[in-house]
């Protein structure tokens, strides 16, 4: 039996002094702190210590549960985290064309089938194998499966929903490694860990077209023996992408998905076409005022009428949407919509409740729709405009900052605004819709709060990717963490993230990569005339000077940020210099008193960042136009038997 090896990571520090931030604590480079004053609107909130990044419990199977921390007043260093490997080197082996497991039954490539638990197996209870080959270790005799993981939906703690023999596969890919990903992602299980073989199939129909609800006679079984006995289906796949072996061994992904089956890896039968998967998304009619549903109940009952129109419909016009419309939900000042419009997209419409924050949105979007409303409010109205080709979310996010709050003047307010992004997705039923939060969000204090996160999306049936970027790569004079998710609807492509253009500080160039933006750099541009710029209206100070050569010394927040005085030391930034920070365009024009001005500037996605990000999405659908272009040839569905297979969709591409 192969035993695991333990890498140890470094012990990590921590400051005893409490720390004071206004909004949010991304400029923090500490992983540890003991106290933390966030000023919350009004109310001042006291916050208490987290440790460490975020380690997903999925990612490294065989790893123990954290162990239980001392009761003392310092946190302890984070768990040993073990490393699996995936499959045993192969040296002196003899690889079989089957094995009898009985006198009369025989494993062979191919079969799918369900492990027991095992202390010494990376395995939990309940996984699948869908073997690919089988091999005996002449030194030991011992026989290994090798294939590929499959995991039931319920043991994702709430990323997808759970839903009865719905599963989903384990991908793993180290950007290292030249070998493709589903090789990389092969596991070696002993033989004697199987207690069954199991039906497992491909789809990526929606729920709960082709699982057993629709194939099987299952009705006056339990639930036990339909678990047991009944078929297993597959729509998903769960990547993890690590940069380096280093990161695959101590369990740190650099980015995670949760992605849609294509057709082309579904099996015979079991297939929809994804052109007419992503053309029927935007014909989906929610009802938005359906406020006694739950949010499963309404994400099951549109996508019953997704499987309805697939079932059906005749689609005869798959023609392109040319036009890459834009809606911003929570817009701000509209420091996202300035990226996607540089970007190429027409801002169709935005949505946010801050008087001022609409009044800038407005002057500097004077063709674009201002919906100055609270966003819940605006989810249950309907709207001629409603559909765009994206969407952007950046809901609030200093409930979920990296710390444990107790509850603020507003925190509820706030914390609602979290658990939106379903109700969007049903009313903008956009092909891709993107996120914005902070980096806090993945800490495992908020586990919870994540994985409803990523179930918005996948109970609506997108796919979802989410990474951390550090924003002075790609061209902000400030070392600013973010997390953004990326999302697809059913049948279209998951985007790209930007790759980085900027070193990460100037202290760290990069062979390859521009350099940093520093103060003195984003300063330059501006001058006297420039709107927003009033040095001389600003109160003298007498602070230490220091180089303009550097990234911004703190993040900017809403109050401007710790520590953000103008290298000279007489003065503070004005609000023009603290939008040059967030990358903002000069004649970007802000609207309400200097504390207003500063709280929008610092609440805002920076354009520069936003910009790449929607020229990868815009790639995309440039992409995916041309794919859907040049598939020319109609495709006929001709007997009874092939129309239920495909769910009686005839397509007609001209």
């Amino acid at each position: 039996m192969r035993r695991p090896s333990a890498t140890t990571p470094s012990q990590i520090g921590t400051s005893r002094q409490p720390i004071m931030i206004d909004d949010d604590i991304d400029y923090l480079s500490t992983n540890l702190y003991d106290a933390i004053t966030i000023e919350d609107d009004d109310d001042d909130v006291r916050f208490i210590s987290v440790q460490g990044p975020f380690v997903d419990d999925e990612v490294r199977w065989g790893a123990p549960g954290p162990p239980r921390p001392h009761r003392t007043t310092r946190r302890q260093t984070k768990p040993f985290v073990i490393y699996e490997p995936r499959t045993k080197p192969v040296t002196n082996a003899s690889f079989l064309q089957g094995h009898w497991i009985t006198d009369t039954f025989c494993l062979v490539s191919g079969l799918v089938v369900e492990l027991r638990q095992d202390p010494g197996a990376p395995f939990k209870c309940g996984d699948f194998l869908k073997i690919e080959s089988i091999y005996e270790d002449l030194d030991t005799h011992a026989v290994y499966l090798r294939g590929f993981l499959y995991r039931r939906a319920k043991t994702l703690d709430g990323m997808l929903p759970k839903k009865l023999n719905e599963v989903y596969q384990v991908l793993q890919q180290n950007l290292e490694d030249p070998r493709a990903i589903h090789i990389q992602s092969l596991h070696d299980v002993p033989v004697s860990l199987v207690v069954r073989t199991r039906c497992l199939k491909h789809t990526n129909a929606p729920f709960p077209e082709n699982s057993f609800r629709t194939r099987e006679d299952m009705h006056e079984q339990t639930d036990e023996f339909r678990r047991d006995n009944a078929q297993l289906t597959c729509r998903w796949k769960r990547l993890f992408q690590y940069t380096c072996s280093t990161d695959l061994k101590t369990g740190y992904p650099q980015q995670q998905s949760l992605q849609r089956l294509t057709d082309v890896e579904c099996d015979e039968g079991f297939r929809v076409l994804d052109v007419v998967l992503r053309k029927a998304v935007p014909k989906i009619e929610s009802d938005l005022t359906a406020v006694d549903l739950t949010a499963e109940e309404a994400a099951d009952q549109d996508a019953q009428q997704l499987s309805s129109m697939l079932r059906n419909t005749h689609i005869s016009d798959t023609s392109t949407d040319s036009a890459y419309t834009f809606g911003d939900f929570f817009c701000g000042a509209g420091g996202v919509s300035v990226g996607a419009r540089e970007a190429g997209f027409n801002i169709v419409y935005g949505v946010d409740h801050d008087r001022d924050a609409c009044a800038t949105y407005r002057k500097n979007f004077p063709g674009t729709t201002v919906f100055e409303e609270d966003v819940n409010h605006n989810l249950t109205v309907r709207q001629e405009n409603a559909h765009v080709r994206c969407v952007h979310m950046s809901t609030v996010c200093k409930t979920i900052s990296t710390a444990y709050t107790v509850r603020g003047k507003n925190h509820d307010a706030n914390e609602a605004t979290l658990f939106t992004i379903s109700d969007i997705l049903r009313k903008a039923t956009p092909m891709v819709a993107t996120l914005e939060q902070t980096f806090g969000a993945l800490n495992q204090g908020k586990k919870q709060l994540f994985n409803a996160f990523v179930w918005q999306f996948t109970s609506m049936n997108y796919s979802v990717k989410w990474a951390v970027h550090t924003l002075s790569e790609y061209g902000v004079p400030q070392a600013r963490r973010r997390l953004i998710m990326i999302a697809a609807c059913p049948g279209h492509p998951l985007p790209e993230f930007p790759m980085p253009t900027h070193a990460p500080s100037p202290e760290s160039p990069v062979p390859g990569l521009r350099p940093s933006v520093t103060i003195a750099e984003a300063l330059r541009p501006i001058r006297r005339n420039t709107p927003n710029h009033n040095p001389g209206a600003l109160p003298s100070k007498d602070l230490a000077p220091y180089s303009p050569d550097q990234l911004v010394r703190g993040c900017i927040t809403t109050s401007g940020g710790q520590n953000n005085w103008h290298p000279s030391g007489k003065r503070h930034f004005t609000e023009r210099e603290y939008a040059c920070f967030q990358t903002f365009p000069l004649d970007h024009v802000f609207v309400g008193t200097r504390s207003s001005v500063v709280q929008q500037i610092g609440n805002a996605v920076p354009p520069a960042f936003s910009q790449k990000l929607f020229e990868s999405i815009h790639k995309t659908f440039e992409e995916v136009d041309k794919q859907d272009r040049e598939s020319a040839e109609p495709i006929l569905v001709d007997d009874d038997e092939d129309m239920t297979d495909e769910l009686r969709v005839v397509v007609d591409l001209t």
